[in-house]
């Protein structure tokens, strides 16, 4: 689990002294709200709300590239016939192509889950404290309205015996502040 902890630190203080080698700007946006709905390959479904807190800098990659980083708290259903709650938290890095009035975007983070259940659907966590690994996709529109899909993996980390694990696929829909 500290090593889980470490690398995660380490990627985030990898980013944050990049920003020293690179142009910033003044980020366009300062909060963030979505609302994400999907299901695992094993029939279960996931329905969250997210807010997230943007970072006051942008970083500038090349001629139209910007990264940004966002912190995100999300609380939500994991599942609806075997109802199961979740709270996660998880630093979140963006890199989005801005040439265009439709912004492709890149989203990668990891962070914690607490699951009110150690039991979703006969998938056994072996305890309420979760990792969290996220990877998405999706467009940004001038007008602040985003549109994109969510690959969210939840799991133990391999901290516990039993480590089924949970892949989410998730369509977002976001608007930013």
């Amino acid at each position: 689990m500290k090593r889980s902890f470490f690398l995660i630190f380490l990627f985030f203080f990898f980013l944050s002294t990049l920003a020293f080698a690179f142009e910033l700007k003044e980020s366009s946006r300062t909060w963030s709200a979505s609302f994400e709905a999907g299901s695992t390959i094993h029939g279960s479904s996931s329905f969250r709300l997210v807010g997230a807190f943007w970072l006051p800098k942008e970083l500038k990659i090349g001629k139209n590239g910007v990264g940004s980083l966002r912190l995100e708290l999300d609380m939500g259903i994991l599942d609806t016939t075997d109802t199961a709650f979740n709270i996660g938290f998880q630093p979140i890095f963006r890199y989005e192509y801005q040439k265009y009035s439709i912004s492709p975007y890149i989203d990668f983070g990891a962070g914690i889950n607490f699951l009110t259940r150690a039991e979703i659907k006969g998938r056994k966590f072996s305890g309420g404290h979760q990792f969290a690994v996220i990877g998405g996709t999706g467009l940004h529109f001038k007008n602040g309205i985003e549109l994109g899909y969510r690959f969210h993996h939840i799991s133990n980390a391999n901290t516990h015996s039993h480590n089924h694990g949970r892949d989410e696929h998730l369509g977002i829909i976001t608007i930013c502040f």
